[in-house]
Parts: structure tokens; C-alpha cells; sequence
């Protein structure tokens, strides 16, 4: 980790991204490090953005984080969930700022990983707010497809790279259980929480691998990409609204 007393930013696309890094949220805070979590869209596709902000408030004040440190600029800028990329330079100056007078010592963020297209999306902000900055960037995996059909891996990252922490058996159960803290999201968790709950507390794994700014000009992945058969959104129509973006504020 960088150094402790600097600022952790956490960049996420939804309200329940936090998921995914809960265990690391919880740690820092109990370390008495700052956390910073700010979401980039206002996750209203299928319910009011203050639903879904009201949970992942709870989530994530019951982890530690003070209120004060929780961003919906999503919700508070009008970033509809599901076009992140197409409002990718909103967004980036949105989170700058939102963070200028902080002390950021550290960004993490969502995996490049073709789960969907707000999360490769998020990705791509927390990239360029890193490198403006100066900071290191790490990325976790939440969910990305696989070859059969229209089936998905959950916290399971796509390169071998990553570092792993062992987590306590206790922390690795109180973090799979808040999944069934976003009641207005209990469909899509009935259906990642399994294998969530294998990788947390089976294998007691957390994974954070630095971000490689070179892999954002391909696809995560060999197509079909997960948001391309679920969501029905072209990896094409990623590549092009994003391509200005990366062009202009990340250096691959």
C-alpha cells in the first residue's frame, strides 16, 4: 500500500460495486486510513437513483466510511446507469472535482474485465484520475462472462498477476453477507452471491492487481464480452465513445 495516511479512493460505476472491495474498505478503515468512495452513474436502470444510494450508504457507513466520504456524483450529475462510456469526460472532470482538496494517496477501482460496461468505464476514469495525480491504480474483479452461453465468474480476475490477501474467516463472512444488503438489487445477487461466497469464504481470498494501461485499447477479453450478450452493448460501441477519451488523458 502507499503510504497509510494518504486518502484511498475507491472509483465505482453502481451502488453495490463496494462489494467487491469490502474486505479492503474495512481493513483501511480499521487502520485508520481515510476511504473515499464516489460512484459514477446513478444507477436508476431499474430502480430510484436514492434507493440505491441509501443502500450502499448503509453498506458502507456499517464497513466504517464516514458519510461525509461517500460521492454519488452519478446520481448528483444526471450520469444515467448504462452509458458511463458515453460520458466519460463528464464524469472524469466530475471526480476531480469532487477530490481536489483531498489528500489521495491511492485509487482502486474496477477491473477492466467485460462485465459491464459502467465498470470498464469506471475503469477508465479511475485510470486517467490516477495518472493525473500521480497515484498508484489497482484494480478487483466483480463479474465478467465466460465461454458458455450466458454464464459468469464472480470475483475472479483474468490475469494471474494480481496480489492475494488471505482474509480472516470471520471478515470473509460479514463481507458476503452484505450482499443481501442491496434489497432493490436481490435478483441480480441471488445469482453472483454463490460463487461470491466461494471465493470469500471458501477460499478466503481478496484480490488487487495494479492496472495495466496498456490492455484498454482491446478488449478484456475474447468476445463476446459479458455486456455484449447481456446488455446488448457492442464491444464497437465501447471502443469508439472511449477511444477520444483514452486518447486524450491516458498514456498507454
Amino acid at each position: 500500500m502507499s503510504d497509510v495516511m494518504a486518502d484511498l479512493l475507491c472509483v465505482f460505476a453502481h451502488q453495490d460495486d463496494e462489494y467487491g472491495v469490502a474486505t479492503r474498505i474495512t481493513r483501511e478503515r480499521r487502520a485508520g486510513r481515510r476511504v473515499i468512495c464516489a460512484f459514477l452513474t446513478d444507477g436508476a436502470a431499474s430502480v430510484p437513483s436514492s434507493v440505491r444510494d441509501a443502500e450502499s450508504r448503509s453498506v458502507l457507513t456499517r464497513v466504517g466510511v464516514d458519510e461525509s466520504d461517500i460521492l454519488f456524483l452519478g446520481s448528483q450529475h444526471d450520469i444515467p446507469d448504462g452509458s458511463l462510456v458515453e460520458h466519460l469526460e463528464a464524469a472524469f472532470h466530475i471526480l476531480d472535482r469532487a477530490v481536489r482538496e483531498r489528500d489521495i494517496g491511492e485509487v482502486v477501482t474496477l477491473a477492466w474485465e467485460g462485465g459491464h460496461q459502467d465498470h470498464d468505464a469506471a475503469h477508465l476514469v479511475a485510470v486517467a484520475f490516477a495518472q493525473k495525480r500521480g497515484l498508484p491504480c489497482r484494480e478487483f474483479p466483480l463479474y465478467r462472462g465466460n465461454r458458455y452461453g450466458n454464464l459468469f465468474r464472480v470475483l475472479s480476475p483474468i490475469r494471474d498477476s494480481g496480489a492475494r490477501t488471505k482474509l480472516g474467516l470471520g471478515e470473509a463472512f460479514r463481507a458476503s453477507m452484505l450482499a443481501w444488503r442491496y434489497r432493490s438489487q436481490r435478483r441480480t445477487w441471488a445469482g453472483l452471491w454463490a460463487e461470491s461466497f466461494l471465493k470469500l469464504v471458501v477460499l478466503r481470498r481478496e484480490v488487487l492487481d495494479e492496472v495495466d494501461p496498456k490492455r484498454l485499447v482491446e478488449p478484456p477479453h475474447a468476445r463476446p464480452l459479458f455486456y455484449e450478450r447481456r446488455f446488448h452493448f457492442p464491444w464497437e460501441r465501447f471502443a469508439a465513445a472511449a477511444r477520444p477519451f483514452i486518447e486524450s488523458h491516458i498514456r498507454l
